[in-house]
């Protein structure tokens, strides 16, 4: 650790509201990791933490602190004489990971303790914003090992999440071999946040309606919420987090099951083909959780509580890197756009089946086919002009219980990240999570289908898992 100390020089990163606009949570993820030959030396706990720190030295970023001056002007900033230290750990459990295999992977089976951080970014013990949390589990007779790695949104998203993963798996590789002048030689990184204005094209598309409205709109509560420090706005976040109680599960989705979906479709939405994965999940998870909130409080389509002018709001996610031409292994920090979509709620309840499930992907198509360059200039200029503006969305909807987000790009394959001895037989996002959040994972089988992480408050979860349409299309894997 010592030489990553060294290593670090100050520097100010400023942050950019693409960035802040999703700073409130952690990406936090567990990979799983099996001993399939029983060795002595597997993972070595000296070695995986020596090419950590060694990672670290490439990744100067994490290093920083959020820091905040005035209203929504927010900066990572690294002080060579006092380093905001990586949080890592190794522990060992009395778990073998024999029961892990056995159990499916469920969160109930795991060590007690293996997340050290919670779903939203706030200080630790200590008072800090550590910008990346590391826990090593040392499962029973070195039967294998679960690598707990959580990075908060305010420094990168998901793509750049694994990013992070992939080099130190690539670091240790090198390590194991003895090729350490190699690790010089490993493509250098930019956290400089001008590369975005840089790629933005000449040409605008106006920002829709509703996500204007929700970025502009004027509220004291989030001027006052842009105000505060980052410390205690995690600390108000993970208060309302708790208090949702949200119920997670982990759902598969088959090749076989879109295509049957599509079939089912073909009738009524002429184009099924160009419809992606992601299109087809995002009308079937709204009018499932739509549906399901309404059941929990033990309403009926036909109950008349729903007039034509209700909707729900959704927040769909888009990362939108290919749209700039930004590469996906370079840029360390967040390339994501929200656009917030009003569903019409009366069509929502509509009891699922091809012809309301192809209505649906209809009333999405503006959503989804409307991403560009263009559109993601406009959005820029648009938050770039209102540093303060990116607490507006999320203290709507963590206001609202009924609000859904959905990240519309499939997570980049996790089980690619390999430390020498072989891929993760598991990886999984962490059980506790804010509701109503749906998150598309590449599964184990990266040839087959996506995985779907869902969170609902509980009484609605429990309407999902009867959801006859949703279960004949999603198999619960736990």
């Amino acid at each position: 650790m010592d030489e990553f100390v060294k290593s670090i020089e100050s520097q100010v990163i400023p942050l950019g509201v693409i960035d802040t606009q999703g700073s409130f949570s952690n990406i936090p993820f567990v990979f799983m990791y099996e001993n399939k030959d029983g060795s002595d030396d597997f993972m070595p706990t000296g070695l995986l933490c020596k090419s950590f720190y060694r990672t670290m030295q490439q990744l100067p970023i994490l290093a920083g602190r959020v820091k905040s001056k005035g209203i929504g002007n927010v900066s990572i900033v690294v002080d060579a004489n006092d380093v905001n230290i990586p949080e890592y750990s190794e522990d060992q459990s009395d778990v073998h990971f024999d029961s892990l295999k056995a159990a499916g992977y469920k969160w109930s089976s795991w060590p007690k303790g293996v997340a050290t951080t919670g779903p939203m970014t706030c200080a630790n013990n200590d008072g800090e914003i550590k910008l990346i949390n590391v826990h090593v589990v040392r499962l029973l007779n070195n039967s294998g090992v679960m690598i707990y790695l959580s990075i908060p949104h305010y420094v990168l998203d998901g793509e750049a999440h694994m990013e992070v993963m992939r080099r130190w798996c690539k670091v240790h590789q090198l390590m194991v071999a003895g090729q350490y002048a190699d690790i010089d030689g490993l493509p250098t990184y930019t956290f400089d946040r001008a590369i975005i204005q840089q790629s933005l094209p000449d040409e605008r598309k106006p920002v829709d309606e509703t996500t204007y409205k929700t970025f502009t709109e004027y509220s004291y509560f989030s001027e006052w919420f842009a105000w505060i420090s980052p410390e205690w706005r995690g600390y108000i976040l993970s208060k309302v987090v708790g208090w949702q109680q949200a119920e997670a599960h982990l759902f598969h989705v088959s090749n076989a099951s879109f295509d049957s979906l599509r079939e089912a479709l073909r009738e009524h939405v002429p184009d099924i083909n160009s419809i992606s994965n992601s299109e087809l999940l995002l009308s079937l998870a709204t009018k499932t959780l739509a549906q399901s909130q309404m059941q929990s409080e033990g309403r009926t389509p036909n109950d008349e509580s729903a007039s034509s002018n209700d909707t729900l709001a959704i927040a769909v996610i888009f990362e939108v890197r290919k749209y700039l031409g930004l590469a996906h292994d370079g840029f360390i920090g967040n390339v994501l756009i929200p656009k917030i979509n009003m569903q019409p709620l009366e069509e929502l309840l509509f009891p699922t089946n091809s012809e309301s499930l192809a209505r649906a992907i209809a009333t999405f198509k503006d959503t989804t086919n409307g991403v560009s360059a263009p559109l993601v200039a406009s959005h820029i200029d648009m938050v770039t002009s209102r540093p303060s503006c990116f607490t507006r969305p999320i203290t709507q909807f963590t206001r609202s219980k009924t609000a859904m987000s959905f990240v519309f790009d499939v997570m980049p394959d996790m089980y690619v990240s390999d430390f020498g001895n072989g891929r993760p037989e598991w990886v999984s996002p962490i059980e506790p999570f804010r509701a109503n959040a749906v998150l598309l994972l590449t599964g184990k089988d990266s040839t087959d289908g996506v995985d779907v992480f869902m969170t609902a408050f509980p009484r609605v979860m429990k309407e999902i898992l009867k959801n006859e349409y949703w279960t004949s299309i999603a198999k619960i894997i736990y």
